[in-house]
């Protein structure tokens, strides 16, 4: 084997073990879809990282908050060419009080000229590291007011045209906003197939129809109120559904793809989930039933849209030494107002492409970061 030969080959070793996400075996015939090939390219170099990007790799963290003693404050740091280019820092009144930017006064220059202001959606993104709402509707209400208004009016309008044409019978709703802890009881007693839906946004209701005070079951009832009558008014009743028929469902948007697209931000919600989708598709095709997950497959590919060419994180060898350059970032905020033992910090260094957690709590996570591709 010659010197060239050789080289070429390592190269290539190189590049294939460089890209966390690469395809393996190029042999096999590849999806057809876009979201089934997609990677986390740690080839490509990330320029930005928002508070988006470096909130979103440790959502889990606030499962470490009733260790906390007091309400931190969490800071948020961007390194580049081994310098602070940029900062800021969010608090609440409580754990699961509504952030905002926490305002210092004397500042040394070299900070006051490099913190800069989040939106408020932004400090939300950061403040999910410490505290969730009971309803993640509660993190998106500015977003999403006039849309639950919209709905909640639409559902007003079907119940009284409902009743006027069918008066004996009295409607009752039994299900509006919906937090995650219910979710997870519904998914867990097999009432629903998604961890997450337009429950969680104000954006569906469950509607029960009874006579005598007794609930009807008989889906005849619940076609004429909530899809021919509920249709009129562009609702989108659960009966319909493939995956799982929900008899007295009614909701805002035909499926979650349509609420994605309509509200990209909320992608933050749907992201973690992301495997728990991708395996349910791989499961239902595996048994034949492909045609039950086809919302599930719109809703892949429309996260795939909306996070292509944004940093993300590999789900392989992901994690990475914490620099030293990234520890000593806690001493020189220590003039900024951070205190170790009770605030935390997400670093994003875009030297070393890896985004890092500091937690009171003693736990230091550095993850290594790519592009979606």
């Amino acid at each position: 084997m010659t010197f060239w030969t050789r080289t070429i080959m390592v190269l290539i070793m190189v590049l294939v073990f460089a890209n966390c996400g690469a395809i393996q075996d190029q042999s096999k015939q590849l999806p057809t879809t876009i979201w089934q090939t997609e990677r986390c390219d740690t080839t490509q170099r990330i320029t930005h990282f928002s508070a988006f990007d470096l909130a979103l790799p440790f959502t889990q963290t606030d499962t470490l908050t009733p260790q906390l003693t007091e309400v931190p404050h969490l800071f948020m740091v961007v390194l580049d060419k081994q310098q602070l280019t940029s900062w800021a820092v969010v608090s609440a009144a409580s754990f699961k009080g509504r952030p905002s930017t926490w305002q210092l006064a004397n500042l040394p220059d070299s900070l006051a000229t490099s913190k800069v202001a989040l939106q408020t959606l932004d400090s939300e993104y950061l403040w999910s590291l410490v505290g969730q709402p009971d309803y993640p509707y509660d993190r998106y209400q500015t977003l999403l007011q006039a849309t639950r208004d919209s709905f909640l009016t639409k559902r007003a309008a079907v119940m009284v045209d409902y009743q006027r044409d069918f008066p004996k019978y009295a409607l009752r709703v039994q299900s509006d906003l919906r937090g995650a802890g219910f979710q997870r009881q519904y998914l867990a007693m097999g009432k629903s197939v998604s961890p997450l839906g337009q429950h969680q946004f104000g954006l569906a209701s469950d509607i029960g129809i009874h006579y005598r005070g007794k609930q009807l079951q008989n889906m005849a009832h619940y076609k004429t109120f909530l899809n021919d009558i509920g249709g009129r008014y562009g609702l989108t009743w659960g009966g319909n559904f493939k995956g799982f028929v929900d008899s007295n469902h009614v909701q805002y948007f035909l499926n979650s793809s349509e609420l994605l697209r309509r509200f990209p931000e909320l992608r933050f919600e749907f992201e973690p989930f992301a495997r728990y989708f991708k395996n349910r598709v791989k499961r239902m095709t595996a048994a034949g039933k492909e045609a039950k997950v086809e919302d599930t497959k719109a809703l892949l590919a429309t996260l795939h849209s909306l996070h292509f060419n944004t940093p993300c994180t590999c789900d392989t060898l992901a994690q990475r030494p914490t620099s030293k350059r990234v520890l000593a970032i806690q001493k020189q905020m220590k003039t900024a107002g951070y205190v170790a033992r009770r605030d935390l910090m997400v670093v994003g260094d875009l030297d070393a492409q890896t985004a890092t957690l500091l937690h009171p709590t003693g736990l230091v996570r550095t993850l290594r970061m790519g592009v979606w591709k």
